[in-house]
């Protein structure tokens, strides 16, 4: 299957040289999950915050299908105190 991966801020690094606009297209197993992609794509444990399929929240481990949009954000800090 494929399906489309955004990756956001600190995160991109981990897109491969062939992404266009943040979004790398992915080929996986049928079936697969987030977890499996953010393992093919090299992510280190504790790098991601947020999750979300076609724009839709998802929890780590969520199976995903072909043609999807997975999004994928760190955790965020900063501010004021």
């Amino acid at each position: 299957m494929t399906v489309s991966v955004k990756l956001f801020a600190t995160l991109r690094k981990y897109l491969p040289d062939d992404a266009i606009n943040k979004t790398a297209s992915i080929i996986l197993d049928d079936p697969s999950t987030t977890d499996d992609i953010i393992e093919s794509m090299g992510i280190p444990d504790g790098h991601v915050h947020l999750i979300l399929i076609n724009g839709k929240h998802a929890q780590s481990g969520s199976k995903i299908h072909d043609g999807e949009v997975i999004s994928i954000f760190p955790p965020v800090a900063g501010g004021r105190n």
